[in-house]
């Protein structure tokens, strides 16, 4: 008989592991009465089991669980209620073979939870390493373009007073800029800028 601890211990001293199965409790003494549930995890001492009917504290119970292809039985006890339909139940008797299957049962999951928790910590690294990455390209990026197009960036007033300076020392004149609505002239004529750019040159 495993001994009467608190479902606290228990946990601390056997980890429990998520997992999807079914089950099939009979409170003890049996009534004929099957009650289906729903594995929600798994340890050497216990289970979690949500089912269709509520289960009393302390109750007694014979208890099939189905997980995957294996499936064992157990008289268990009902140490903890969790919500309105989640019972706690702590494994009081296995037989041997009962208790080979679930030590596999363990032994898998507890396998598949370390993998899981590796390829999680994978994803971070990367998924921070490409960030760094992107951003750091991003910005070479920026800086080539800069340099080979400075025309995008800015503008310079002074150019375009050049070129009419230029155009009157050639005898030519300089286009009056016409008024706006006020009789003010604009600084500058609005001209649109058209540029061919070879993006793989």
């Amino acid at each position: 008989m495993a001994g009467r601890n608190d479902p606290e211990e228990d946990r601390r001293r056997s980890p429990r592991f998520s997992c999807g199965g079914r089950a099939e409790i009979q409170c003890l003494p049996s009534s004929g009465i099957v009650i289906p549930g729903t594995i929600r995890d798994l340890s050497l001492h216990g289970c979690h089991v949500e089912s269709s009917l509520p289960i009393a504290c302390g109750a007694r119970a014979e208890i099939v669980v189905r997980v995957n292809s294996a499936s064992f039985r157990a008289v268990g006890e009902v140490r903890a209620i969790r919500g309105r339909s989640g019972a706690g139940v702590e494994f009081a008797y296995l037989s041997a073979g009962g208790k080979e299957l679930l030590t596999g049962l363990i032994t898998d999951l507890a396998r598949l939870q370390a993998l899981m928790n590796k390829l999680k910590a994978e994803r971070r690294e990367v998924d921070g390493e490409s960030f760094r990455r992107e951003l750091a390209d991003a910005k070479a990026q920026a800086a080539i373009w800069s340099e080979r197009f400075p025309f995008l960036c800015a503008i310079s007033p002074a150019e375009d007073a050049g070129d009419r300076a230029q155009d009157e020392s050639k005898g030519g004149k300089a286009a009056p800029a016409s008024k706006d609505g006020d009789g003010d002239y604009p600084a500058a004529s609005a001209k649109p800028l058209i540029v061919a750019v070879d993006l793989f040159g």
